[in-house]
């Protein structure tokens, strides 16, 4: 009796296992995303601590403003060409030189409009509150620096390297902590030195994601396909804009 009530169970337990045996690259790629997850996790947790220790909470409420402003105007870079990257790194992952040059061509292209409205929010939001000075720096970390990181990043998982990207963020954000914990034990302790740790260890992330683990390829610009996909990465901009400024606004309106 007990033999024959077992029989239904043990035939799950076997369709679970063929279930996951025949998804193994599946879920193998899901604990990879998951294990960048954490990790980053784990050093943000480590950053956090540090930079609220060593900052006053005025200065620290500053800087994560700041951040979260920079975040969302980091959005702007190359008017959202990310998204078009990205949907090459998926499909089409033979023209990633390509795009890639298409993205920094219109980084470039899109560095004024950038500055007009990093100004444009710190008139609004951080005039009398945060320096000009530090807050530049905070958006330069942001948008010229932690993005095209993001970039790597996305281009990875559009590929397929989930392994590789939980990897980079791991070590990007690892980075980001070291960054905190140097200041941290450094002799000045102020928002302006830190915004200059900020940069060294967001300048060392981008110069870890684009020398080890972006696809090598050669840059080739054709203009007449970043056009075809410039209206859309506009669109996705905005929409990112839109999202973190709804996200934010309360950080924006306190400070």
């Amino acid at each position: 009796m007990t033999e024959a009530s077992d029989i239904p169970q043990r035939r799950t337990f076997a369709r679970i296992g063929t279930f996951m045996a025949e998804r193994r690259g599946l879920v193998r790629d899901y604990f990879s995303a998951i294990s960048g997850a954490g990790g980053r996790l784990v050093f943000s947790l480590a950053y956090f601590i540090a930079l609220a220790n060593t900052l006053s909470i005025a200065e620290f409420g500053m800087f994560a403003t700041a951040s979260a402003a920079g975040v969302m105007l980091s959005r702007i870079l190359a008017f959202g060409f990310i998204s078009a990257l990205y949907r090459t790194a998926t499909i089409r992952p033979n023209l990633i030189g390509t795009f890639t040059a298409g993205f920094l061509v219109l980084g470039a292209a899109s560095l004024p409009l950038l500055a007009a409205a990093s100004f444009g929010v710190y008139l609004i939001f951080f005039a009398g509150t945060v320096p000009l000075s530090v807050f530049t720096a905070i958006v330069f970390a942001e948008a010229l620096l932690w993005r095209p990181v993001e970039v790597a990043l996305i281009v990875n998982n559009g590929l397929g390297k989930f392994g590789r990207a939980a990897i980079l963020a791991i070590l990007a954000t690892a980075l980001r902590a070291l960054g905190a914990v140097l200041f941290m034990v450094s002799a000045q302790h102020g928002i302006w030195v830190w915004s200059w740790f900020y940069i060294g260890a967001n300048a060392a992330s981008l110069l870890l994601a684009f020398g080890w683990f972006y696809p090598r390829q050669r840059l080739r610009l054709r203009v007449e396909l970043y056009l075809r996909r410039l209206a859309d990465s506009i669109y996705v901009a905005g929409a990112e804009v839109l999202f973190y400024l709804q996200m934010e606004f309360d950080k924006l309106l306190v400070l």
